[in-house]
Protein backbone atom coordinates (compact mmCIF):
# COMPACT_ATOMS: atom_id res chain seq x y z
CA UNK A 1 0.00 0.00 0.00
CA UNK A 2 2.86 2.39 0.69
CA UNK A 3 4.07 2.20 -2.91
CA UNK A 4 0.52 2.63 -4.24
CA UNK A 5 0.01 5.75 -2.11
CA UNK A 6 3.37 7.18 -3.16
CA UNK A 7 2.50 6.59 -6.82
CA UNK A 8 -0.79 8.47 -6.44
CA UNK A 9 0.94 11.35 -4.64
CA UNK A 10 3.31 11.78 -7.58
CA UNK A 11 0.28 12.43 -9.78
CA UNK A 12 -1.11 15.11 -7.43
CA UNK A 13 0.02 18.05 -5.33
CA UNK A 14 0.47 15.87 -2.22
CA UNK A 15 4.01 15.47 -0.89
CA UNK A 16 4.77 12.16 0.80
CA UNK A 17 7.52 11.05 3.19
CA UNK A 18 8.27 7.71 4.83
CA UNK A 19 6.98 7.45 8.40
CA UNK A 20 10.03 5.33 9.27
CA UNK A 21 12.46 8.04 8.14
CA UNK A 22 15.09 8.80 10.78
CA UNK A 23 14.31 12.53 10.80
CA UNK A 24 10.88 14.08 10.38
CA UNK A 25 10.00 17.73 9.89
CA UNK A 26 6.74 18.07 11.83
CA UNK A 27 5.91 21.35 10.09
CA UNK A 28 5.55 19.45 6.81
CA UNK A 29 3.25 16.69 8.12
CA UNK A 30 -0.47 17.31 7.71
CA UNK A 31 -1.79 13.74 8.07
CA UNK A 32 -0.32 10.31 8.76
CA UNK A 33 -1.65 7.42 6.64
CA UNK A 34 -1.14 3.96 8.11
CA UNK A 35 -1.50 0.63 6.28
CA UNK A 36 1.07 -1.33 8.24
CA UNK A 37 0.63 -3.94 10.95
CA UNK A 38 -0.82 -3.97 14.47
CA UNK A 39 2.61 -3.07 15.86
CA UNK A 40 3.09 -0.38 13.22
CA UNK A 41 -0.36 0.97 14.05
CA UNK A 42 0.63 1.48 17.70
CA UNK A 43 3.77 3.39 16.64
CA UNK A 44 1.78 5.58 14.24
CA UNK A 45 -1.06 6.41 16.59
CA UNK A 46 1.29 7.19 19.48
CA UNK A 47 3.26 9.53 17.20
CA UNK A 48 0.06 11.25 16.07
CA UNK A 49 -1.22 11.68 19.62
CA UNK A 50 2.10 13.09 20.79
CA UNK A 51 2.35 15.55 17.90
CA UNK A 52 -1.38 16.31 17.44
CA UNK A 53 -1.48 15.08 13.84
CA UNK A 54 -4.63 13.55 12.23
CA UNK A 55 -4.45 9.81 11.46
CA UNK A 56 -5.94 7.73 8.66
CA UNK A 57 -5.49 3.99 9.21
CA UNK A 58 -6.53 0.99 7.15
CA UNK A 59 -4.53 -1.54 9.15
CA UNK A 60 -6.36 -4.82 9.81
CA UNK A 61 -5.91 -7.51 12.43
CA UNK A 62 -6.35 -5.07 15.31
CA UNK A 63 -7.16 -6.32 18.79
CA UNK A 64 -8.97 -4.72 21.73
CA UNK A 65 -5.76 -3.01 22.87
CA UNK A 66 -5.47 -1.30 19.48
CA UNK A 67 -9.10 -0.20 19.49
CA UNK A 68 -8.55 1.21 22.97
CA UNK A 69 -5.80 3.38 21.47
CA UNK A 70 -8.33 4.80 19.01
CA UNK A 71 -10.58 5.73 21.93
CA UNK A 72 -7.64 7.55 23.50
CA UNK A 73 -6.59 9.26 20.28
CA UNK A 74 -10.04 10.61 19.41
CA UNK A 75 -9.88 12.80 22.49
CA UNK A 76 -7.00 14.82 21.06
CA UNK A 77 -6.83 14.31 17.26
CA UNK A 78 -9.09 13.47 14.32
CA UNK A 79 -8.72 9.74 13.62
CA UNK A 80 -10.32 7.58 10.93
CA UNK A 81 -9.88 3.81 10.90
CA UNK A 82 -11.53 1.69 8.22
CA UNK A 83 -10.95 -1.88 7.07
CA UNK A 84 -11.57 -0.87 3.46
CA UNK A 85 -11.24 2.52 1.78
CA UNK A 86 -12.49 1.52 -1.64
CA UNK A 87 -15.38 3.57 -3.02
CA UNK A 88 -16.48 0.37 -4.76
CA UNK A 89 -17.09 -1.42 -1.45
CA UNK A 90 -19.19 1.54 -0.32
CA UNK A 91 -21.29 1.24 -3.49
CA UNK A 92 -21.56 -2.52 -2.91
CA UNK A 93 -22.99 -2.00 0.57
CA UNK A 94 -25.48 0.56 -0.75
CA UNK A 95 -26.66 -1.89 -3.42
CA UNK A 96 -27.05 -4.68 -0.85
CA UNK A 97 -29.08 -2.43 1.42
CA UNK A 98 -31.40 -1.51 -1.46
CA UNK A 99 -31.83 -5.18 -2.37
CA UNK A 100 -32.64 -6.26 1.18
CA UNK A 101 -35.20 -3.50 1.54
CA UNK A 102 -36.94 -4.74 -1.62
CA UNK A 103 -37.47 -8.38 -0.63
CA UNK A 104 -40.12 -9.72 1.71
CA UNK A 105 -38.77 -13.20 2.49
CA UNK A 106 -35.84 -14.27 4.65
CA UNK A 107 -32.50 -15.22 3.07
CA UNK A 108 -29.46 -17.20 4.02
CA UNK A 109 -26.27 -15.21 3.58
CA UNK A 110 -22.69 -16.24 2.91
CA UNK A 111 -19.65 -14.00 2.52
CA UNK A 112 -16.61 -15.23 0.59
CA UNK A 113 -13.35 -13.29 0.59
CA UNK A 114 -10.22 -14.08 -1.43
CA UNK A 115 -6.82 -12.41 -1.01
CA UNK A 116 -3.16 -13.01 -1.83
CA UNK A 117 -1.19 -15.68 0.01
CA UNK A 118 0.79 -13.13 2.04
CA UNK A 119 -2.24 -11.59 3.75
CA UNK A 120 -1.89 -12.48 7.42
CA UNK A 121 -5.33 -11.82 8.88
CA UNK A 122 -8.24 -14.12 8.10
CA UNK A 123 -11.06 -13.41 7.57
CA UNK A 124 -10.30 -10.03 6.05
CA UNK A 125 -11.22 -6.87 7.88
CA UNK A 126 -13.53 -5.94 5.01
CA UNK A 127 -15.42 -9.24 5.30
CA UNK A 128 -15.86 -8.70 9.03
CA UNK A 129 -17.03 -5.14 8.37
CA UNK A 130 -19.59 -6.35 5.79
CA UNK A 131 -20.78 -9.01 8.22
CA UNK A 132 -21.31 -6.39 10.92
CA UNK A 133 -23.00 -4.09 8.42
CA UNK A 134 -25.50 -6.84 7.50
CA UNK A 135 -26.13 -7.86 11.10
CA UNK A 136 -26.97 -4.28 12.04
CA UNK A 137 -29.21 -3.40 9.11
CA UNK A 138 -32.63 -2.54 10.57
CA UNK A 139 -35.39 -4.95 9.53
CA UNK A 140 -33.11 -6.90 7.18
CA UNK A 141 -34.53 -10.39 6.69
CA UNK A 142 -31.35 -12.45 7.06
CA UNK A 143 -31.04 -15.87 8.67
CA UNK A 144 -28.20 -15.86 11.20
CA UNK A 145 -25.39 -16.66 11.56
CA UNK A 146 -23.78 -15.10 8.50
CA UNK A 147 -20.98 -17.42 7.38
CA UNK A 148 -17.59 -16.11 6.16
CA UNK A 149 -15.30 -18.27 4.02
CA UNK A 150 -11.71 -17.14 3.43
CA UNK A 151 -9.21 -18.18 0.76
CA UNK A 152 -5.59 -17.16 0.18
CA UNK A 153 -4.65 -17.56 -3.48
CA UNK A 154 -1.76 -16.24 -5.59
CA UNK A 155 -1.56 -12.45 -5.93
CA UNK A 156 -5.27 -11.63 -5.61
CA UNK A 157 -5.68 -8.04 -4.38
CA UNK A 158 -9.15 -8.63 -2.97
CA UNK A 159 -12.43 -10.31 -3.88
CA UNK A 160 -15.53 -9.99 -1.70
CA UNK A 161 -18.63 -11.93 -2.70
CA UNK A 162 -21.93 -11.81 -0.80
CA UNK A 163 -24.55 -14.41 -1.70
CA UNK A 164 -28.20 -14.35 -0.60
CA UNK A 165 -30.26 -17.49 -1.05
CA UNK A 166 -34.01 -17.75 -0.48
CA UNK A 167 -37.09 -19.47 -1.89
CA UNK A 168 -37.14 -17.14 -4.90
CA UNK A 169 -33.54 -17.87 -5.93
CA UNK A 170 -29.94 -16.82 -5.39
CA UNK A 171 -28.66 -13.23 -5.64
CA UNK A 172 -24.94 -12.41 -5.67
CA UNK A 173 -23.08 -9.15 -5.05
CA UNK A 174 -19.34 -8.96 -5.72
CA UNK A 175 -16.48 -6.50 -5.65
CA UNK A 176 -13.08 -7.28 -7.21
CA UNK A 177 -10.08 -5.02 -6.63
CA UNK A 178 -7.71 -5.16 -9.59
CA UNK A 179 -4.95 -3.25 -7.82
CA UNK A 180 -4.15 -1.40 -4.61
CA UNK A 181 -4.77 1.90 -6.40
CA UNK A 182 -8.46 2.00 -5.42
CA UNK A 183 -7.53 1.83 -1.74
CA UNK A 184 -4.76 4.43 -2.12
CA UNK A 185 -7.12 6.89 -3.84
CA UNK A 186 -9.73 6.46 -1.12
CA UNK A 187 -7.16 6.93 1.64
CA UNK A 188 -5.73 10.10 0.09
CA UNK A 189 -9.16 11.61 -0.47
CA UNK A 190 -10.07 10.83 3.14
CA UNK A 191 -6.77 12.38 4.29
CA UNK A 192 -7.59 15.66 2.52
CA UNK A 193 -10.99 15.61 4.20
CA UNK A 194 -9.92 14.78 7.75
CA UNK A 195 -7.18 17.42 7.82
CA UNK A 196 -9.76 20.13 8.51
CA UNK A 197 -11.94 18.09 10.89
CA UNK A 198 -12.27 18.62 14.62
CA UNK A 199 -10.88 16.07 17.08
CA UNK A 200 -12.88 12.86 17.27
CA UNK A 201 -13.34 9.44 15.67
CA UNK A 202 -14.62 9.22 12.10
CA UNK A 203 -15.67 6.38 9.82
CA UNK A 204 -15.17 6.04 6.07
CA UNK A 205 -18.94 6.43 5.78
CA UNK A 206 -18.63 9.86 7.45
CA UNK A 207 -16.16 10.87 4.74
CA UNK A 208 -18.36 9.51 1.96
CA UNK A 209 -21.44 11.36 3.23
CA UNK A 210 -19.56 14.65 3.24
CA UNK A 211 -17.89 13.91 -0.09
CA UNK A 212 -21.14 13.02 -1.80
Amino acid sequence: MGKAIQAQCKESDILVSDFQAYERDLSDISVVIDFSSPDGFIACINFCIENRIPLISGTTGLLEEHLAKINTAKKSIPVLHAFNMSLGIADLKNSIEEYLSSISISSKCKITEIHHINKKDSPSGTAIEIQGFLENLPQAKIDHPIDIQSYRIGNVFGVHRIVFENLDGTTTFQHIANSRTVFAIGALQAARWIYSKEIGEYSFADFLQKKL
